[in-house]
């Protein structure tokens, strides 16, 4: 019989190590670079809910092949969203129970491989992205990195970064004084790398190499102007049309050399406000926004050419492709340690004998007399 895996968030850690999910993201932006990977942009639908005021339900989803691991990804989210404000800033809320998966399917088998629950696997493939770019557009010698946020995110952005650059020092702010103490002291402990906690977000920015944005916020988290030569930016908001959300300033854009995003189509259907009013206006073009894919593969973009460019990474959308090199990475992994639970896959699948049988029961036989029967 063949089973079709389940995997709970908790049946994940421990099964990739951090050098595997960012290689596995790579590999995947290699082919889409080449034309080879596809992806479906994002779509979401927020539709009022009537029983409470800015409260909608939302449903996210985006798909995407990876044929080098004959893998195909979707992942959906259906859940309540609402309208929140912290300390001035709007953003989204997740009240109650919500539904967030990854379906894997094999592209040569068609079949359902595996359906993982999205929590575990969803910041790590958001830091492994920013990771591969980070190793190409920073400077060699970078050694110090400025990480605004204190959740989950910033934990793994610093994880990632120091995976695969030369980083000693890392600069942590955000907000609270407390959160940017106690995950200066994870770093510390779980990263190896010696991390500070710094009380101006100044600090974060001025003498850092790296400097890197992973919070919530829906307006710039620092100055552009503070930006020395030489830095490279990472951001992490991924806006869209319903809440229009930013971490860096119109100057961090305006004064970068490089800017690269995971997908050029999202920046334009989402209306992402990082970017897309310098395309309107004209103070940037199209032609000077590359992709994860053209920096990898060397198409148009090389990387930095001096040491003296400020470089820019707008990691402003999830993609399908993602979620296909991880999901069929973990999947793989699972399979071969026993993890997960089986069920029955022929459930999720059509075969010729069974539509034939339900074509001449129900559409062909004869009692059927204008209703199904």
């Amino acid at each position: 019989m063949k089973t079709t895996l389940l995997l709970r968030n908790q049946d994940m850690p421990g099964l990739v190590t951090t050098d595997e999910c960012i290689d596995v993201i790579e590999k995947a932006y290699i082919q889409h670079g080449r034309g080879e990977a596809q992806e479906l942009p994002r779509r979401r639908i927020y539709h009022p809910r009537e029983d409470r005021i800015d409260h909608y339900y939302w449903f996210n989803e985006m798909a995407g092949v990876v044929p080098g691991m004959h893998s195909m990804g979707l992942r959906i989210n259906s859940a309540t969203v609402s309208v929140e404000k912290k300390r001035g800033n709007a953003r989204l809320g997740f009240p109650g129970a919500f539904s967030a998966l990854v379906f894997v399917f094999d592209t040569e088998t068609t079949e359902l491989l595996a359906v993982l629950q999205d929590f575990y696997l969803n910041p790590i493939r958001v830091a492994a992205t920013s990771a591969i770019v980070t190793k190409r557009m920073a400077r060699d010698n970078a050694k110090v990195m400025g990480l605004f946020g204190s959740g989950t995110q910033a934990l793994l952005q610093a994880e990632c970064t120091c995976a695969v650059t030369g980083i000693e020092e890392i600069r942590v702010y955000s907000t609270r004084k407390e959160r940017r103490e106690r995950v200066a002291k994870q770093i510390n402990d779980l990263v190896g790398v010696r991390a500070v906690a710094v009380d101006d977000a100044r600090d974060a920015v001025a003498g850092c190499d790296i400097v890197t944005t992973a919070t919530s916020s829906n307006e710039a988290v620092f100055k552009g102007a503070w930006l020395e030569p030489g830095t490279h930016v990472n951001t992490m908001i991924g806006s869209d049309y319903f809440l229009p959300r930013r971490e860096t300033d119109d100057e961090t854009v305006l004064r970068s050399d490089l800017i690269v995003v995971n997908s050029r189509e999202s920046v334009k259907l989402d209306k992402q406000p990082e970017l897309y009013p310098h395309l309107r206006k004209g103070t940037l073009s199209w032609s000077d926004i590359y992709e994860v894919g053209e920096l990898l593969i060397k198409k148009n973009i090389h990387g930095r050419s001096t040491g003296q460019q400020i470089t820019y990474h707008n990691n402003n959308v999830g993609m399908g492709i993602q979620f296909a090199a991880m999901g069929r990475l973990i999947y793989e992994r699972a399979r071969s340690r026993g993890v997960g639970t089986e069920i029955d896959s022929s459930f999720f699948m059509q075969y010729d004998d069974d539509l034939r049988a339900i074509r001449d029961s129900a559409f062909l036989g004869k009692s059927r007399k204008g209703v199904v029967a």
